[in-house]
């Protein structure tokens, strides 16, 4: 489908899945249908549902994450993973070199498949919270509010992901943020970009909304209260609100809804929905490979990652070629031998890239457990007030879990950079977050990622180049420097 008037043109995209309620919807269920029109769309809850069900499909399936509604496809998490010192790309692949040499263009269609996709889900949840909230839903006001918390997640999820994609997240004090969307997009309107502080602002009310409102005891792909507390400490925490990101995430820590470490590392991959993942993207039906694709013939890990990982045992330049011993355990499973993945590194063990295993497919893992031990080790440190021992003890619960030695405490520069690292070892080849963290880390004064990278020359390096076809389409926009 064309794509020529950034969000604007979305109603169209609407109007050809957003319109499906009359058939039977699933959460693995992405066949569009586009006989209904938008007024009758939502008469109950049970349609109410089918529609909510889209919105999580277009919300977790998609660029950012690693493949379309409906369609496979490599998505950003595979390819910022290049972006930073850890992983090395090993194929000259035209579309995935600008990655790993920071100089990506406003032409990648990465880039605009992910600005797309990330619009249109937002629209989608924004046509179907305006239906909710007259009462087309027909449901109890309590009711009502539960499903308005789940749809208000996802529009929250995708202006952040826009955000750190396409605006300085990284300077709350920027211009440089997002059209922010909180109305259905109906004719061909244009907007201007809103500050970073207003796109902050807009995220974190939405989120917010759905900790408050959103029901629990659910399947670790669907969203619960407690997952999106967990995400709302990963917000505030890019926000610089590091006292409520470290109340929010000792308070998921601490839930009383099944979320847990799970205490074998390798079980959390395995399981793709186990008492570690606060969220992860259905994987199940018809759909076929809708996990992470970290290639073995497309990435390695750099010289950076093998010597951090090499040092864990206390001992440097003892690991083995094969990365089989010596090295931290969780880089092990990775990148050492005998996995079960052919063709995928070690943390996605079910089934060959691109096979077609309905019930046994690599979850993406949007968001687990390990990691908000990490965030409160993190905002614990760094807010006014905080107990670098509190900050310690989650890192070292980390490390207990990964089989390593624990870190002792010498002072709060050490104490950060070990999180740092931590998460690098912990996440790599998931989400992304240690380029995420490079940037922030260097934002806030604690490391030169310009000194990390040689192909890191510039700041402006940190964020996407607004695509083509959006800034052609709405005049309003102003192009990232």
């Amino acid at each position: 489908m064309e794509y020529t008037k950034h969000i604007t043109h979305i109603k169209n995209v609407v109007c050809l899945v957003f319109l499906l309620a009359s058939v039977s919807c699933s959460i693995d269920d992405v066949v569009p249908n586009n006989q209904l029109l938008e007024n009758t769309v939502i008469t109950d809850e049970a349609s109410a549902l089918n529609v909510l069900n889209r919105i999580h499909n277009s919300g977790l399936r998609n660029r950012a994450y690693g493949s379309t509604a409906g369609a496979g496809g490599e998505g950003l998490v595979e390819l910022y993973s290049l972006s930073d010192q850890y992983i090395d790309y090993l194929q000259s692949n035209p579309d995935y070199l600008p990655f790993s040499t920071n100089s990506v263009l406003p032409n990648s269609f990465f880039v605009t498949g992910l600005y797309r996709d990330l619009y249109f889900n937002i629209n989608l949840a924004n046509f179907f919270i305006e239906i909710v909230e007259r009462g087309d839903a027909n449901v109890t006001p309590e009711r009502q509010v539960e499903l308005l918390a789940e749809a208000r997640f996802f529009r929250g999820l995708s202006h952040f992901n826009l955000l750190r994609a396409f605006g300085q997240f990284y300077d709350m004090n920027s211009q440089l943020g997002i059209v922010v969307s909180l109305t259905p997009i109906r004719d061909n309107s244009t907007f201007p970009r809103n500050s970073v502080q207003d796109a902050y602002s807009a995220i974190l009310a939405d989120l917010e909304f759905a900790a408050d409102n959103a029901t629990n005891g659910r399947e670790h792909f669907y969203i619960s209260a407690t997952a999106a507390r967990a995400f709302l400490a990963r917000v505030q925490l890019y926000a610089g609100d590091f006292a409520s990101a470290a109340s929010n995430a000792l308070a998921v820590i601490n839930n009383t809804d099944g979320y847990s470490l799970d205490p074998s590392y390798s079980n959390i991959f395995a399981s793709r929905y186990g008492s570690e993942t606060l969220l992860a993207a259905y994987t199940g039906g018809t759909e076929g490979n809708q996990g992470n694709q970290f290639v073995k013939s497309d990435m390695q890990p750099s010289v950076t990652l093998i010597n951090l990982a090499d040092d864990q045992d206390g001992v440097s330049g003892d690991g083995s070629a094969d990365f089989a011993i010596g090295y931290d355990p969780r880089f092990s499973l990775g990148f050492g031998p005998g996995t079960i993945g052919e063709e995928n590194i070690g943390k996605y063990p079910n089934g060959l890239l691109g096979s077609n295993a309905p019930t046994n497919n690599n979850a993406i893992q949007n968001l687990r457990m390990g990691e908000i031990y990490l965030i409160f080790a993190e905002a614990e440190a760094r807010r006014s007030g905080g107990s670098l021992a509190n900050a310690l003890q989650r890192l070292n619960d980390i490390r207990n879990r990964a089989g390593v030695a624990p870190k002792t405490l010498s002072d709060l520069a050490t104490l950060l950079e070990d999180i740092r690292e931590e998460k690098v070892l912990e996440l790599y080849a998931e989400n992304a977050e240690h380029w995420f963290d490079l940037v922030r880390y260097h934002t806030l004064g604690d490391i030169d990622a310009l000194s990390v990278k040689p192909t890191l020359t510039s700041t402006n390096q940190f964020i996407l180049p607004i695509p083509i076809d959006a800034l052609s389409g709405n005049p309003e926009l102003v192009q990232n420097p």
